[in-house]
């Protein structure tokens, strides 16, 4: 087994030496991936690229590509129907896919209608039994991102379920003080534009806050 190990290292080491400026493309793009799947909040997306590397490889040791430019067109190729073979198979996966919204049990009492609309827009989207799912939360690995994303927010706090368990509340003015709600990569590439308040939106929203009974910070607490 050690030997076998052995000499798989060795000629992949012994490929990449071949082909420097292949190798280089393919080492950016891995990084490039695992920077997008920590710039959207799901770093876990990056262990993907392993078995896409894994059947990648069987397929080239399977295809016998002699050395020069064909092997280089053969570690390519081998890579792209990897890929696309590891993403029809996630697509069976179930996960992030129910897109349940549980019942609603009572949310804070807030200090006016539009603090309550301003919450709305900035955090219901993860923080609430009234996610609104866009079209591309049923495709795979996008949908577990999001998926996570609901259930790491309602873990947190639920404004759906304050009257039976308001307890993460409190931090509700600091982490919005602070920029952490909604989070950057909840806005990023356009998406969700109704969270990406005004400053003046966000002092009204603060301000709103701190009336509000249980929000921390507030004279209601």
């Amino acid at each position: 087994m050690i030997n076998r190990l052995i000499s798989f290292f060795t000629d992949l080491w012994a490929m990449a030496k071949r082909h420097v400026l292949l190798t280089s493309v393919l080492v950016f793009l891995c990084l490039l991936f695992i920077g997008i799947s920590y710039f959207i909040g799901f770093v876990q997306m990056s262990v993907l690229l392993a078995p896409i590397a894994l059947i990648a490889w069987w397929i080239i040791t399977k295809r016998d590509p002699k050395t020069g430019r064909a092997e280089a067109l053969t570690v390519v190729s081998s890579i792209a129907i990897a890929f696309v073979a590891v993403f029809a198979l996630i697509q069976a996966v179930p996960y992030g896919r129910s897109h349940t919204n549980g019942p609603i049990t009572g949310e804070p009492k807030w200090s006016s209608p539009e603090t309550r609309e301003l919450m709305v827009r900035a955090c219901f989207g993860c923080h609430s039994n009234e996610v609104k799912y866009p079209s591309y939360a049923n495709v795979a690995p996008i949908s577990w991102a999001i998926q996570n994303h609901v259930d790491e927010g309602r873990s947190k706090v639920n404004y759906s379920e304050f009257a039976t368990n308001s307890e993460g509340a409190d931090d509700t003015i600091e982490v919005i003080q602070n920029g952490f709600m909604p989070p950057s990569y909840y806005t990023a590439f356009g998406r969700h534009p109704e969270a990406k308040l005004t400053t003046a939106e966000m002092n009204t929203l603060i301000a709103g806050l701190k009336a509000t009974p249980g929000m921390g910070d507030g004279g209601g607490n």
